[in-house]
């Protein structure tokens, strides 16, 4: 099956693409199963250098003229925001909720209407579960500058490749794939922008509650 090894061959420096027409990366190689020679995975320098290998299926792959579409693509980043989203509410909604227990048992003991044994007990529970809340906090104040730092490095190698690019693009040496991949990297580094700015907005979010 010579022939179908050189049509597949012939894909490797393509652009992928996204449904939406959004180039993620261009191809490095296409695994064929031996047994019918239809491809089974494919590994794709993506536009912020790294590069990852796709099970076919996964991703339901198809190989047009000049490029291949990923018709179901999730990249790493399009989850991100939500998921820190997510636990960012549920710790500040856990403290807030505490808090308020807190302020009500005061005014409680205040009233005359708690024995203060009662009352200290149940304080000393409250700011325990507190103090377990706040660490939480605080490691995930941790694990957003991770990935900042992880966000900053990749926006640092894109912006290092445009530049390399860009030259080319003056002095007329740019080739097609060279085209799509520039391309990508406006596309990668709009992408990456816009989730350091909401990844920094949900840290001060979290500074604002465990501070």
């Amino acid at each position: 099956m010579k022939s179908t090894e050189k049509r597949f061959r012939g894909y490797v420096g393509k652009p992928v693409v996204t449904n939406d027409g959004k180039v993620i990366g261009t191809v490095v190689s296409i695994k064929l199963s031996r047994s019918d020679w239809k491809p089974i995975s494919i590994t794709v320098r993506l536009s912020d250098g790294s590069t990852r290998e796709f099970n076919i299926n996964d991703v339901n792959a198809v190989f047009a003229t000049d490029k291949v579409v990923f018709q179901r693509f999730n990249d790493e980043y399009s989850g991100l925001v939500s998921m820190y989203r997510n636990e960012v509410d549920s710790i500040k909604e856990r403290l807030r909720d505490i808090m308020d227990k807190l302020n009500k048992l005061s005014d409680l003991l205040l009233q005359g209407g708690i024995k203060e044994d009662l009352y200290r007990d149940i304080r000393d529970r409250l700011e325990k579960e507190r103090v377990k809340w706040i660490r939480q906090c605080n490691e995930k104040i941790s694990a957003i500058n991770d990935t900042l730092s992880e966000i900053d490095k990749k926006i640092g190698n894109a912006e290092r490749r445009k530049s390399e690019l860009m030259i080319k693009q003056v002095v007329g040496d740019l080739g097609d794939d060279e085209k799509n991949e520039l391309t990508g990297l406006d596309e990668l580094l709009n992408q990456l922008r816009k989730v350091r700015s909401e990844l920094l907005s949900l840290r001060m979010e979290l500074e604002k509650e465990c501070y």
